[in-house]
């Protein structure tokens, strides 16, 4: 193999690990330097039948309506049900320290899932078949 082609297979393998190297690299947001103007639970409403689950995600959003990182350490999920004597029918999975939750009903009838960030509050209509 002569001189030029050695330096170009160098040159790749080079190149391959810094893009390799740099693609690992995970900064962690500074999650007190956004402020929290207004967040969303979604999807926004839905329909389940009995027996099945639906995945919640919460999403943060600053003055000018710009998506900001959220800090999944300061979420929690909760549900209430139409029936409030009927006691805790449902089970989210997990109820803090996510920014995803997964719903699933143990009756039928309107539910409401909420999540809660930075002092701000949204929910989510289910309706259960």
């Amino acid at each position: 193999m002569d001189f030029p082609k050695k330096l170009i297979i160098l040159l790749v393998i080079i190149s391959i690990f810094s893009i390799l190297n740099s693609g690992c690299m995970f900064i962690i947001p500074d999650y007190d330097s956004y402020t929290v103007s207004y967040i969303k639970v979604t999807p926004s409403s839905a329909v389940l039948q009995l027996g099945s689950s639906k995945k919640f995600k919460l999403l943060a959003y600053d003055s000018e309506s710009n998506l900001i990182p959220v800090n999944p350490s300061e979420v929690e999920w909760g549900a209430t049900f139409q029936c409030w004597s009927c006691g805790k029918v449902w089970k989210l999975n997990p109820k803090s320290g996510s920014i995803t939750t997964t719903f699933t009903p143990e009756r039928t009838g309107r539910y409401y899932i909420w999540g809660h960030y930075k002092g701000e509050t949204d929910s989510s209509r289910v309706d259960v078949e």
